[in-house]
């Protein structure tokens, strides 16, 4: 089996330059409702051109569950569990949504469309009726280094 490894050039043509990672919060019962409502904004994502796609944490406790065992594992010391940092409980699901961009000019063009399309402007209304209220959407952008 021949080893291959995928350079950073490769990487930004499947992916393109600029990642906007999304965390958001809600309660466990809005957790179907969320799922049908990602996948028609990544379908209106899609056809603006930009590769997204939403996960939800296994668990929001501070420690994980081994894949072969049922064993309680804590995160190894100095390493911090994202549904700690951000006080997830119990009784919340975590998400996070990476829509992967051109570049930060498609990300802002793509952000001009999105402010003037009635579509996401349901979509927005829908998703900030299911997430936890009072917590914010934690979001930021991030570029591929230059080498």
């Amino acid at each position: 089996m021949e080893k291959t490894t995928e350079s950073a050039t490769e990487i930004e043509e499947e992916t393109g330059s600029y990642l906007q990672l999304s965390f958001s919060r809600a309660p466990k019962k809005n957790q179907e409702a969320l799922a049908q409502l990602g996948k028609r904004w990544v379908q209106w994502l899609n056809k603006h051109g930009v590769s997204s796609k939403i996960y939800y944490l296994n668990s929001s406790s501070t420690t994980t569950t081994t894949t072969t065992t049922s064993e309680q594992v804590s995160p190894p010391q100095g390493i911090e569990s994202i549904a700690k940092i951000l006080s997830v409980s119990d009784d919340e699901i975590l998400g996070a949504s990476l829509q992967f961009y051109r570049d930060q000019a498609h990300a802002d063009e793509v952000y001009s469309k999105m402010m003037q399309d009635e579509t996401c402007g349901a979509i927005m209304k829908q998703f900030n009726s299911l997430v936890t209220p009072g917590k914010s959407m934690i979001t930021d952008g991030f570029s591929l280094p230059r080498v």
